[in-house]
């Protein structure tokens, strides 16, 4: 079968034939475990009489069982893959193979040392012992963890989202820059999530990762979800510059209204597709110094990047001073 496009159509499969692909090589894996377990029994009496030394056959039977139980979980593994990904998010998919590997491996361990006659009780007892001091050296490790989990099913935010993490624990020295201070953070789009760490790929083209437990404490911008934000700027003007000259004239260039209705159509949807006209823009004075007054400028952007609006705002402002220098 083709679509319109020449191109061939493929078909989704069901809950059952994915099913149908896990416990068909189980069964055929099972057969086959089943047979050579039979024919080691059945040759163990006279092995163990004339070749092998007594025990011996336990771990043989300990090795076939760790071939075979390493095998099905690779197999349940891959197959769980492909019947996840078309239900699940592939963060949450991660953690839940994870987790799958994790206790079927554990059941492994314990089904080994049962066949080879140890003392699982003894191993669980001094186990929990070990956990508890393990447990006290590994608070990091935990907190990790446990955030994780939290991030995974919580979604404070999900790989692909932009975010800003603003953290104590990676502080950020304040820019000197007079034109306001920046938010301490890093921005970046979210590339993997895992039980102990989350990659960001920074602005500035860095990859970082970023343990868990930070990120839970983190304040944390989503702009996944953000239709429009705020830009604010600010100005410095020499005291000789007439402010309300100033504010019209900008007014009218941002909102491309009054001497501006006529520009190119070049750049007004340039200026149309950054600035929104609705609320309009907003210019006032903030501070006054011994030589000068510092203007604010607000507007609403339909972008989540702010550098492009200051761009249009402060080459403009930088034109704009330079005519009112000159009289122009």
């Amino acid at each position: 079968m083709y679509n319109k496009n020449g191109e061939k159509k493929t078909k989704n499969s069901t809950p059952i034939k994915r099913f149908a692909n896990i416990l068909i090589p189980l069964i055929i894996l099972g057969f086959l475990f089943f047979v050579l377990f039979y024919v080691i029994h059945f040759y163990s009496k006279y092995f163990s009489k004339n070749i092998l030394p007594k025990g011996y056959f336990s771990i043989i039977e300990a090795i076939f069982i760790a071939i075979f139980g390493i095998l099905a979980i690779k197999i349940i593994q891959k197959s769980l893959s492909k019947i996840l990904s078309g239900y699940v998010s592939e963060d949450k998919a991660g953690f839940l193979r994870f987790l799958l590997s994790f206790t079927a491996y554990f059941i492994l361990v314990l089904f080994i040392f049962t066949t080879l006659g140890i003392d699982i009780s003894n191993i669980l007892l001094g186990a929990t012992f070990i956990g508890v001091i393990f447990g006290i050296a590994a608070q990091s490790f935990l907190s990790n963890l446990l955030a994780g989990f939290i991030i995974l099913f919580g979604k404070p935010f999900k790989i692909g989202d932009r975010i800003t993490i603003v953290t104590w624990q990676y502080g950020l020295l304040m820019s000197t820059y007079q034109h306001e201070a920046a938010k301490p953070g890093y921005t970046g789009v979210i590339k993997d999530i895992n039980m102990l760490f989350t990659t960001i790929l920074e602005d500035s083209g860095f990859t970082m990762r970023a343990p868990n437990n930070i990120l839970m404490q983190a304040l944390i911008t989503n702009y996944d979800n953000t239709k429009r934000r705020l830009v604010r700027v600010r100005l410095e003007l020499d005291k000789e510059t007439d402010f309300e000259s100033f504010r019209n004239e900008l007014y009218d260039y941002l909102t491309m209204s009054g001497n501006y209705s006529n520009v190119p159509d070049k750049y007004s949807k340039i200026i149309s597709a950054l600035i929104e006209k609705n609320p309009s823009p907003i210019i006032r004075v903030v501070d006054v110094s011994l030589t000068s007054y510092f203007v604010a400028v607000e507007v609403y952007s339909p972008q989540i990047y702010d550098d492009p609006v200051r761009d249009i705002i402060l080459s403009f402002v930088l034109k704009l001073k330079r005519r009112m220098k000159n009289g122009d």
